[in-house]
C-alpha cells in the first residue's frame, strides 16, 4: 500500500501543464496590443497623420467628459473641459488601460492615456474636425511618453468614433462640476 501511494505522490508532482499548454488551467498573460494591428482609418484632411507614421493599437474607450463652471472671455460663466476620465478597452472587452486628465493625477495639463503594462503617452497640440452631435474628432501629437509597453513610442493619437461627451447648454454656477458620459476609439501610431 506504501508503495502505491508513493507512485501516485511521484507520479503527480509531474502532472502541472507544460511549457506552451492552453487551456482553463493555464494562466495566459495579458495582451496589450494585437499581433496584426487594426486596419489604418479614413479621416478628414485636417486631422490626418502622417502617411509614414504606423498604427499599432485601436483601443475603445467609455467614460466621462468632465466639465467645470468658470468664468469666459467675456465674464460669463459658461462649461469648460476639465478632462476626461475613461477606461481602454481591446477587442475581446478586456480592460488595457485608462485615460484621463493629466494634471489629476499630478502630471503636466492635457490628455494622458495609461497602459496596464505601466507604459504612457500624454498629448497636445490637438487638430479637430467636428462630428455632429458629440465631441469633437482629434489628432494629438505626443508630448512625452514613459515605460517600455504599448505606449512608450506613441507619436499621433486619434479620437474617433465619439458619441456624447458634449458640454451641457445654458448657464452654470461658479464651481460646480458636471460629468458627460462619452464613448470613442483612440487609434495609436508609432514613427518609422
Amino acid at each position: 500500500m506504501r508503495m502505491q501511494l508513493l507512485v501516485l505522490v511521484v507520479g503527480l508532482v509531474g502532472c502541472g501543464p507544460k511549457p506552451g499548454a492552453t487551456g482553463p488551467d493555464v494562466a495566459k498573460p495579458a495582451v496589450t496590443a494585437p499581433a496584426t494591428p487594426p486596419a489604418r482609418p479614413t479621416v478628414p484632411a485636417e486631422i490626418a497623420v502622417p502617411d509614414d507614421h504606423k498604427l499599432v493599437l485601436m483601443a475603445h474607450a467609455k467614460g466621462v467628459q468632465i466639465y467645470e463652471c468658470a468664468a469666459d472671455a467675456s465674464g460669463a460663466m459658461a462649461w469648460k473641459l476639465h478632462g476626461p476620465r475613461a477606461d481602454l478597452f481591446d477587442d475581446a472587452g478586456t480592460q488595457i488601460g485608462t485615460h484621463f486628465g493629466g494634471a489629476d493625477k499630478g502630471l503636466p495639463p492635457g490628455p494622458t492615456w495609461e497602459s496596464k503594462d505601466g507604459s504612457r503617452v500624454h498629448a497636445g497640440k490637438p487638430a479637430n474636425a467636428p462630428h455632429e452631435g458629440s465631441i469633437a474628432l482629434l489628432r494629438l501629437e505626443a508630448s512625452d511618453t514613459s515605460g517600455t509597453g504599448v505606449f512608450s513610442k506613441v507619436t499621433f493619437v486619434h479620437r474617433l468614433d465619439t458619441t456624447g461627451g458634449v458640454a451641457p447648454a445654458g448657464g452654470c454656477t461658479a464651481g460646480k462640476t458636471t460629468e458627460v458620459p462619452y464613448t470613442a476609439n483612440y487609434y495609436f501610431y508609432t514613427a518609422p
